[in-house]
């Protein structure tokens, strides 16, 4: 084909048209948390380049020990070449709680308006399932009914608050089911959100930028990022 007068021409316009499907493919994110009782259960998947990128984090266990809780969450990794698994377990506690504040600010003083970067990003996000439902009771009718609305308070609030975010390309489905027999407490939520892989590329590319144009008198950004994620 290349042999023909037009023939680069149209291996360059075949080149473009990949290049521009791969772009324009979305990354597909689904989420899924669930707690009943004192039981709680986490779940996150990333696809992208059609499902040849695959992305697996979950928190299957989680125990509550003293003032702190044990997480135990398995991340998953798979592409063309193969798959890829672990399983850790760390700690929520005062301590780390007070590590990761220091962590975020320092973050911010070693990046270039990141926040300005989390809001531009996430204004490119497009939420299209999302599905929470609850269930309270405290064993007294009154106050079920009562908690029963705190509960849809919270979660309108919650959804207000997302859409000034989050693009919502769907109706959210909430419910709020009281159980006046009981104390009881359970909710699940999931969610499917996509950006495209062209987006998610170029906000990395910024990123990278902003963290290269850090606050004048600290560390190059790559460098000071380094410098904080390797103190845990």
């Amino acid at each position: 084909m290349l042999g023909y007068p037009f023939g680069w021409m149209i291996a360059a316009g075949l080149i473009f048209l990949l290049l521009l499907a791969i772009a324009l493919s979305p990354v597909v994110i689904r989420g899924r948390i669930k707690r009943v009782g004192e039981d709680d259960d986490a779940e996150l998947r990333i696809r992208a380049l059609f499902g040849v990128v695959h992305y697996h984090w979950q928190l299957p266990e989680m125990k509550v020990q003293g003032l702190g809780m044990e997480l135990k969450r398995e991340l998953t990794a798979e592409n063309i070449g193969g798959s890829d698994s672990s399983v850790k377990k760390s700690s929520v506690n005062a301590s780390s709680i007070v590590q990761s504040i220091n962590w975020t600010h320092a973050l911010l003083r070693h990046t270039d308006d990141l926040l300005g970067w989390v809001r531009r990003t996430l204004n490119h996000i497009r939420i299209t399932e999302w599905k929470w439902t609850s269930a309270v009771g405290t064993g007294d009718a009154m106050w079920t009914a009562m908690l029963t609305g705190m509960a849809w308070s919270a979660k309108t609030t919650v959804i207000g608050v997302l859409s000034q975010l989050i693009r919502l390309q769907t109706d959210p489905e909430m419910t709020v089911q009281p159980v006046y027999q009981q104390a009881y407490f359970s909710t699940e939520g999931q969610f499917t959100a996509k950006v495209s892989f062209g987006y998610a590329i170029f906000a990395g590319i910024m990123l990278a930028v902003k963290m290269k144009h850090a606050a004048k008198g600290l560390p190059n950004g790559i460098v000071g990022w380094q410098r904080i994620l390797l103190r845990g």
